[in-house]
């Protein structure tokens, strides 16, 4: 990713903050937003400046993410090699893992984590309180685990059969959305858009602040205004709102 193309938001801030501390203090952390907040490019920007021998294993999660899937990107992370007795045994590779993060941890991310079921959720929080004992650290420290999701994620860390990775949970974060000041500074620059003070108002309303947005929006708006060669409106970016579905309510 570019210096031209990213954006330093306040949301990009917290969240290569939040990455700074899981990774120093080596402890679970959790970050929340909403979709089109610029999260991965924050992740990928926070790797990217970590260089090209930084140890880590980043994880999309899906409806179908288990244990296995997790376990599997883990050992080949860190080079395991399992015996011929351990290939199908995962709690004997898992005990196998925990050595080896404890000797040297590995940062751990976990991206769209609301996806997870309690079951591998509690299946990574066992790993980290293995990792933890080995290290003798007094459940303070283990290894770097982000988990990055939507709200729901929280929600999900409500949970009372997930008491035990909640009280462990040593970081918790919540990106924000664009400001207006942010929104103009991306349209700006992303498409070299201009906007009057009420189309902008207009298209900060409708965009609630998101990024996925904005680049849904913002090209139909482009469009409607190079008809009549003019800046964009409150009324023109108001009329892009019958060619959009899902809008987020205000």
């Amino acid at each position: 990713m570019s210096e031209r193309t990213f954006f330093n938001t306040r949301a990009a801030q917290i969240a290569m903050q939040s990455l700074d501390r899981i990774n120093e203090e080596q402890i679970i952390g959790m970050v929340v937003a909403w979709p089109g907040l610029g999260k991965t490019q924050s992740i990928k920007r926070w790797i990217v400046k970590r260089g090209a021998g930084f140890r880590h294993v980043w994880i999309e999660a899906d409806v179908l993410t288990s244990p296995r899937p997790i376990l599997t990107a883990l050992v080949q992370a860190m080079n395991i090699a399992p015996s011929a007795g351990q290939a199908a045994n995962m709690y004997s590779i898992k005990q196998r893992a925990a050595e080896e993060l404890a000797k040297e941890p590995v940062f751990v991310l976990i991206d769209e984590a609301d996806l997870l079921t309690v079951r591998t959720f509690d299946f990574l929080r066992s790993i980290w309180d293995r990792v933890s004992d080995l290290r003798d650290t007094d459940g303070e420290r283990g290894f770097p685990l982000a988990l990055f999701g939507t709200p729901h994620l929280r929600d999900m860390l409500s949970r009372d059969d997930l008491e035990r990775l909640r009280r462990r949970t040593f970081h918790k974060a919540e990106l924000p959305r664009l400001s207006l000041k942010e929104t103009d500074l991306v349209v700006g620059t992303k498409w070299k858009a201009t906007f009057d003070d009420g189309g902008l108002q207009e298209l900060y309303r409708m965009s609630q602040g998101s990024f996925g947005w904005l680049n849904v929006i913002v090209p139909i708006a482009a469009k409607r205004a190079a008809k009549d060669g003019s800046v964009m409106t409150a009324q023109i970016v108001r009329a892009s709102e019958k060619y959009l579905v899902g809008l987020p309510e205000e």
